[in-house]
């Protein structure tokens, strides 16, 4: 998808979240499997104390860029539904305890597995230098549809 399309993209029709909630502000990459993300850290943000933002709220990043990701999807397929629902963190690996408040910030997600009404998404946060800051795998539930007979997530 070219840059221009996706700066058009109101993220806010794609997920529920809103400020100070919503954690990513611009799509750098999307297609059917993988987002990439890009988000400042905000003093808003959840967590913050001492111009530092707790790594592991970086979890919840990589969970707003699969429903953005999800979200998308929908629209681009013409489908509609309620979104998902976070019902599991697999993994959540921190490299450091804390983030600075005002460093830009990368989050890369992909669908690694799923159901109809279910979907495992891997993810990473990484700094504009390349720094990875948390890896983690999440699972979301869509309560919306039904599973097909026979499938199993």
């Amino acid at each position: 998808m070219m840059d221009t399309t996706l700066k058009t993209i109101d993220i806010e029709k794609l997920i529920p979240h809103r400020l100070p909630m919503r954690l990513v502000e611009s799509i750098v990459r999307i297609d059917e499997l993988s987002i990439e993300t890009s988000s400042i850290v905000r003093e808003a943000w959840p967590t913050t104390a001492d111009g530092h933002v707790r790594t592991l709220v970086l979890v919840e990043l990589i969970a707003q860029s699969a429903a953005v990701l999800q979200g998308w999807k929908e629209r681009h397929e013409k489908e509609s539904g309620i979104g998902g629902l976070l019902v599991g963190i697999h993994t959540a690996t921190p490299a450091q305890p804390s983030v600075p408040v005002g460093m830009q910030l990368f989050c890369s997600v992909r669908i690694s597995h799923g159901a109809t009404n279910y979907l495992a998404f891997e993810g990473e946060v990484k700094d504009g230098s390349g720094v990875v800051w948390l890896t983690g795998a999440i699972q979301a539930f869509r309560p919306d549809l039904n599973a097909l007979p026979g499938e199993q997530p």
